[in-house]
């Protein structure tokens, strides 16, 4: 081989390597972050009480709908598009909800909240985005959102689970009831 034939097949050796190696960096991200898993329990306390991991959380049928929030300043999140599991269906698994319960939503850093059965079942003031004035609403779902816009929450705005309440028109909520942090659901009966 002469000194030019040597120095492009060196040439080619290393491109080839580098292209490899970053192949190989490219595939490994990929199956990082396509394989993630999050370590977070639900706990659900009812008639019952159960543990679901988010693993299992995902799992079940979800719901998709729009919606967003705004905060006691006037900061507008949203609206996006939100799935997750509707807070009903949750509270079935432990023995349902009456009209005589309400719903208390906790996360670990001790903000909760608690709705009672009409908001559960969709009953909320609802603001329009464009003007923050109040307007109807067709049915509105409250679920535990997993994902907003097609990827995984922001540990920021609630990763991994999170309250939402949405529908078909996109509408703004009061941000209080967007509990982050989800890790207790409970159904608590007055009678």
């Amino acid at each position: 081989m002469t000194t030019g034939e040597n120095t492009r097949l060196g040439r080619l050796i290393s491109t080839l390597i580098i292209a490899s190696i970053c192949v190989v960096l490219a595939l490994t991200a990929c199956a990082q972050s396509g394989s993630e898993s999050i370590e977070w329990n639900l706990t659900l306390v009812g008639d019952e009480e159960i543990v679901l991991s988010y693993d299992e959380i995902k799992a079940m049928p979800s719901y998709e709908g729009y919606g967003g929030f705004f905060t006691t300043v006037g900061v507008v999140s949203g609206p996006f598009e939100a799935r997750g599991i509707p807070l009903e269906d949750l509270c079935e698994l432990v023995g349902g909800i009456t009209p005589s319960d309400v719903v208390r939503v906790s996360a670990p850093d001790g903000y909760s909240m608690v709705l009672s059965y009409e908001q559960v079942q969709g009953d909320f003031v609802t603001y329009d985005p464009e003007t923050m004035k109040e307007v109807p609403h067709g049915e509105l779902k409250v679920i535990l959102m997993y994902e907003r816009d097609g990827k995984p929450l922001p540990e920021a705005d609630g990763r991994p689970l999170r309250v939402a309440i949405v529908g078909a028109d996109g509408l703004l909520t009061e941000g209080f009831y967007w509990v982050k942090w989800v890790d207790k659901i409970e159904t608590l009966s007055f009678e």
